[in-house]
């Protein structure tokens, strides 16, 4: 398992190379709560997501990677996701996720897998949707033009308390459900 220190290394290490490589536009920062266990439920397309997500947040985020970013990362460049690069999807990334929110880390979500539902009432943790564009060029395995604009939204932090077996599909599927209804309602407002 990687350390809270690594993390923050990273994270130190890459914010200002990012930042100074591309025009970055936070938002949101002061919604984040500084201590306990996060669920970054993170949506954007593009080879940079993961990496400016983790560099522009005021903690480190350990980011699960799944769907077309996995393929695109080779074992060589697994590190720019996070800590947590998910090659396979399986049950010991869902493990080491939940031994790491249960530390009080921060958790990065990029796809179907694992569930948030299940990391969520498996932890009771805090889910913060995060909206990510312009972090990818033309092609998706292709990073932005230098110079451009990413824009990275902190939503409201939603805080789920599940009823039920966490490894219960109906109690997964309800939490997602109430997680996805929660960011649709912020969005319409």
């Amino acid at each position: 398992m990687v350390g809270f220190s690594r993390a923050a290394t990273l994270r130190n290490l890459t914010s200002p190379a990012l930042k100074a490589m591309y025009n970055v536009d936070v938002q949101g920062l002061e919604l984040i709560p500084m201590v306990g266990p996060v669920i970054f439920d993170i949506e954007g397309e593009g080879i940079l997501v993961a990496p400016v997500v983790n560099a522009c947040s005021p903690r480190p985020i350990h980011v699960v990677i799944d769907g077309a970013l996995r393929q695109v990362l080779s074992k060589k460049t697994r590190y720019l996701g996070g800590d947590i690069a998910l090659v396979e999807p399986g049950y010991t990334a869902a493990q080491r996720a939940i031994v790491l929110l249960k530390h009080g880390a921060a958790i990065g979500l990029m796809g179907q897998f694992p569930s948030l539902g299940h990391l969520q009432a498996a932890t009771g943790a805090t889910v913060i949707p995060v909206s990510v564009t312009g972090a990818g060029g033309k092609v998706a395995t292709d990073p932005p033009r230098p110079r451009s604009h990413i824009g990275i939204l902190f939503e409201a932090p939603i805080q789920i308390s599940p009823v039920g077996d966490p490894c219960a599909l109906a109690t997964v599927q309800t939490v997602g459900e109430l997680v996805r209804q929660a960011r649709a309602d912020a969005r319409a407002r």
